[in-house]
């Protein structure tokens, strides 16, 4: 028998084991999502390698240098830096994480700022994003925080990014960091997922506790995720960035679109490349505009902003209605 065939021999029950969860009717997407899954599961266990812990790896400050990973870093350098990480979600296999944190790290004074990247794709290569969410927040966040902790044991500033499952971990992780620093945190969740059943309000900090400085951000987008992505969070400021989807809403776009407001567009090998970057709603910008990293005014700002709100809408600007616009078009045709 063949190593793809042990493999798939072994995960049967499993598999059972989720098509046989409840699924509410009107979410239909759930069932497909555990179709496909489990089918690109089966297709890619063959050459699936011996797990490795999940590491933190850190950008060093020169331009093209390679990502390191943290443990093998001099800490004596390290010490009360700002720091941050970017995360993935549920099976992504999509670069970005490491590439918004080198679009970061050059946007930012390296002698000031550590940035870098957390993979745990291992673990979140499951075929039910409900176990990578809970690998997320039992063991991927404790990780990262102790990561972090041993790689800056005071750090100044701590700024998490997390896509979908990834939200569990990076929200995680600030709760440990929260405990055992005074550092300032600021969390953005892009379309966090929160499994059937679970709280959202569980996701970030308690904006009360005393003397501590947080602030959250959240970029969600109604697509065919329905109701375990698209919530509005307690501890977050909630912001709609579905309706600026270039084509079809898309619970991938936030993690296209967060970089962009980086490099001020579309990365030239993104999906979304060439298209219109929209990242205000009224007067005020969002995405990388809203962290420290872009200046100590913007952070300032972004800490008036309120949690919990009902989503602000970033929208396409509307153009003025011309009711004989299409007549004078035609006849201006040679």
């Amino acid at each position: 028998m063949s190593k793809t065939a042990l493999v798939i021999a072994h995960d049967v029950p499993k598999i059972a084991q989720a098509f046989m969860q409840p699924i509410p009717h009107k979410n239909l997407y759930a069932a497909a999502l555990v179709l496909t899954t489990a089918i690109a599961t089966l297709v890619s266990a063959g050459n699936k390698k011996t797990p490795e812990k999940p590491t933190l790896f850190v950008a060093l400050g020169e331009p093209n240098a390679p990502m390191v990973p943290a443990k093998d870093l001099d800490l004596n350098l390290t010490n009360r830096r700002k720091i941050v990480v970017v995360t993935h979600g549920w099976f992504e296999r999509h670069p970005w994480p490491e590439n918004l944190a080198l679009a970061i790290r050059d946007n930012v004074d390296a002698n000031q700022w550590l940035c870098g990247w957390f993979n745990w794709r291992n673990e979140a290569r499951v075929i039910n994003p409900r176990d990578a969410a809970q690998f997320a927040r039992d063991t991927a966040g404790p990780l990262l925080a102790e990561q972090i902790l041993d790689l800056s044991k005071n750090p100044k500033h701590v700024h998490l990014i997390g896509h979908s499952a990834g939200s569990w971990a990076i929200s995680e992780a600030a709760k440990q960091i929260a405990k055992k620093t005074n550092a300032s945190i600021h969390l953005t969740f892009l379309d966090a997922y929160v499994p059937l059943g679970w709280n959202e309000n569980e996701l970030g900090l308690n904006p009360n506790e005393p003397n501590l400085i947080y602030w959250a951000d959240h970029y969600l987008t109604m697509d065919i995720t329905i109701k375990v992505t698209e919530r509005p969070l307690a501890n977050a400021h909630n912001v709609d960035i579905g309706d600026i989807t270039p084509g079809l809403k898309d619970h991938r776009f936030p993690f296209h679109w967060y970089p962009a407001t980086v490099l001020g567009s579309y990365a030239p090998n993104d999906k979304y490349a060439g298209k219109k970057l929209y990242c205000k709603s009224t007067n005020i910008e969002y995405g990388f505009a809203r962290s420290l990293e872009a200046g100590e005014k913007n952070w300032a700002e972004s800490l008036k902003l309120p949690l919990g709100n009902e989503p602000v809408k970033i929208t396409r600007p509307k153009k003025p209605f011309d009711p004989l616009g299409w007549l004078f078009k035609k006849q201006q045709k040679p």
